[in-house]
């Protein structure tokens, strides 16, 4: 495959992503996308919220690979994030529409860049992390992981409220 049709592929499945979060939680009832399976688990909300930080953070990180000399990629606490944002207080409708912004947007920027700058990386201590690898896994395969956990949370709380 060549370099262009796997940037072209990479663009269209991070497109998708906002596409399969706004698919997995369109619809669900309040009840369900605050719930946690357990105290330290995340709502579906909260796991929404996440998926917003990340986009925020890779937009940044991207930017950063494209514009700069080889740095180190920034990284952020997660979890205090998700923690500290009161994502249950925020409509998901809301969140949805934030997270399909940010990919617009980003998709614009992915669409013009040449193939040596899907090459640049930065660097995650000592490894090269370049564009690509930051759509494709920190981005599409993340978004992919989170929208499984978004379906054991459906799962359990369908099996607590049989009960």
């Amino acid at each position: 495959m060549n370099r262009i049709s796997k940037a072209a592929d990479s663009i269209y499945n991070y497109q998708q992503t906002a596409v399969k979060i706004r698919q997995s939680v369109e619809g669900l009832p309040g009840d369900l996308l605050t719930w946690k399976p357990d105290a330290k688990a995340w709502s579906i909300q909260e796991i929404v919220g996440h998926l917003i930080d990340s986009n925020i953070i890779n937009s940044y990180r991207i930017r950063k690979i494209i514009s700069e000399p080889v740095t180190q990629i920034v990284t952020f606490q997660h979890e205090s994030w998700v923690s500290n944002q009161q994502f249950g207080d925020t409509d998901i409708s809301e969140m949805l529409n934030a997270y399909e912004a940010i990919t617009r947007y980003n998709g614009l920027l992915l669409s013009k860049l040449s193939e040596e700058e899907w090459e640049k990386y930065g660097l995650k201590q000592e490894e090269p992390i370049t564009v690509a690898h930051i759509i494709d896994k920190f981005i599409c395969n993340h978004v992919d992981k989170h929208l499984g956990q978004i379906e054991r949370n459906k799962s359990e709380y369908a099996h607590c409220v049989q009960q």
